[in-house]
């Protein structure tokens, strides 16, 4: 999937390395503690931008924590999820009565559902209703109705308990019916199967409304944003090498890439994204070459022609 020599992510097998026995499981170990000891050293010189919430970046930990939220009602994570929903409310509640109105309400299950969508566990109102915006209007107006009138007549307007309400049940709901098992988290690569995430990486860099085309955005940028050490949303060739190195680490798992690259390719890469001479390049930037990169390594891998150690 990513950088590791001149062709990078998956080269021809070698034939002179069988595989050795039994090195599934140690390759497996040995990838977690690749991944563990990357994020050791890093975290010992840069500070996270993430603060302790995992679930805010990491799709395995969200999924997680809204199901022990939905379902142990004394629980930490109950309270954070709690305070999300209300904290949400109020951003939305432009005059600040503690009422909000169907518009507001739209705005409100926009702000909420960005949270799934970022780990691919929703779809973009834009794929749920079809781009239409008065699909998307009226659709969310029955929900408001349905919710204002709950507990008796409408009033047109929902307070902040009537939507922490409906919106636990919602979102939990939504969940539930994902099997998050088979929903590959590219930072936690090491959880799945050789085979889950090759089918996944393909429907991602193929399919980009798909749900594994989001996981694998949000891997990515979580791992641009934790390279990026001054914040400025660009990185340097040298940050450039970190983040390739993590991002090398996923096909690694599986043997599906080199151990190591050549400094003159890396070198090469980077200034093809760097296009304007800065010394910098964007997300965007890494972005658009990772998804082309590896949709080639896909197809070379589907033609038998790809590394594989």
């Amino acid at each position: 999937m990513f950088l590791a020599t001149p062709s990078s992510l998956w080269m021809p097998n070698p034939p002179e390395k069988p595989t050795p026995a039994g090195w599934s499981t140690h390759k497996m170990l040995a990838s977690r503690a690749q991944s563990l000891t990357f994020g050791a050293r890093y975290a010992r010189t840069v500070a996270s931008p993430w603060g302790a919430e995992g679930w805010r970046h990491n799709k395995t930990d969200f999924a997680h924590w809204v199901k022990e939220a939905s379902t142990q009602p004394n629980s930490k994570a109950k309270r954070e999820f709690y305070g999300y929903l209300q904290m949400s409310f109020g951003d939305v509640d432009v005059d600040k009565d503690g009422k909000i109105n169907a518009q507001e309400f739209d705005y409100l299950c926009e702000k909420v559902a960005a949270m799934p969508r970022r780990f691919g566990f929703a779809p973009s109102w834009e794929a749920e209703y079809g781009g239409s915006i008065e699909k998307r209007t009226a659709a969310r107006k029955a929900m408001f109705d349905a919710v204002d009138s709950k507990q008796g007549a409408a009033r047109g307007w929902i307070g902040a308990a009537q939507f922490t309400d409906w919106a636990t049940t919602h979102i939990a709901g939504k969940i539930a019916s994902i099997d998050t098992s088979s929903e590959v988290d590219f930072y936690h690569v090491s959880n799945y199967s050789e085979g889950d995430f090759l089918k996944a990486i393909e429907t991602a860099v193929t399919n980009k409304n798909s749900r594994e085309y989001a996981s694998l955005y949000e891997f990515l940028l979580t791992a641009f944003v934790e390279t990026d050490s001054t914040c400025r949303g660009e990185i340097t060739y040298a940050e450039f090498n970190k983040l390739i190195e993590r991002a090398a680490a996923v096909p690694r798992t599986f043997g599906l890439a080199p151990p190591d690259g050549t400094a003159e390719a890396r070198k090469a890469i980077f200034e093809s994204m760097d296009d304007t001479k800065t010394g910098l390049i964007t997300f965007r930037k890494f972005l658009e070459w990772t998804v082309t990169h590896t949709a080639g390594k896909v197809e070379q891998h589907k033609a038998g022609k790809g590394y594989k150690k």
